[in-house]
């Protein structure tokens, strides 16, 4: 992720020595107004994701085309309300597996899309979640694995742990979609200085 969001970054450097974004021999008033322009222009490439040059806008991007893979994007799907419930478990469901990035990575993401991938988590997996928790009080004593068994480990597992798998795989939490967008992000990214500046390197930066 951290080279795919440099080589952004280099890319905007290149953009910004467009002559259109130059402010030498200008007045300090008509170099204001050219770096406010600059500045409006690379909210928009950003907004639009023609430019992911920081880990929210990448994220971002990806997260909306992870959420239109699945149908889940507002063009496609208008959730219910979230509950209280959904937001006090903080995206720690029931049925939810260890495992993602080494690090956490904090996010900025615009407030509707984050209660988009909240919403449509909750509501597919809600049904789930209530199957996890009535078996979890007729096996109180049974814990399961903590990561998604393998195909070959789940045909070994008894009767009582491989009916968890099946209601645990009707669960998706926040960070699984949030893990899903960012690898989408990256790629993203990846394309976009691939097509746009194929011969990319440190010496194109501008000083």
């Amino acid at each position: 992720m951290t080279a795919a969001i440099e080589m952004e970054k280099r890319r905007r450097l290149i953009l910004s020595s467009h002559a259109s974004w130059q402010t030498r021999g200008l007045s300090r008033e008509e170099a204001a107004a050219v770096r406010d322009r600059w500045r409006l222009e690379v909210e928009r490439l950003r907004g639009s994701a023609q430019l992911l040059d920081t880990i929210d806008t990448l994220a971002a991007c990806g997260i909306n085309q992870e959420l239109a893979e699945r149908g889940w994007g507002r063009e496609t799907k208008q959730w219910p309300e979230v509950p209280s419930e959904a937001r006090s478990l903080g995206g720690r469901w029931p049925g939810s597996r260890t495992g993602g990035f080494p690090e956490s990575i904090p996010l900025r993401l615009p407030s509707e899309l984050a209660e988009q991938v909240l919403a449509a988590c909750w509501h597919t997996s809600v049904e789930s979640i209530r199957k996890i928790r009535k078996w979890r009080d007729r096996y109180p004593g049974l814990v399961p694995p903590a990561a998604a068994p393998t195909e070959g480990e789940l045909e070994g597992l008894p009767d009582p742990l491989a009916e968890y798998e099946q209601f645990a795989a009707g669960v998706t939490t926040v960070g699984v979609v949030y893990r899903a967008g960012i690898r989408r992000g990256v790629a993203a990214a990846e394309l976009l200085t691939a097509t746009r500046f194929p011969k990319l390197d440190a010496e194109d930066v501008p000083s």
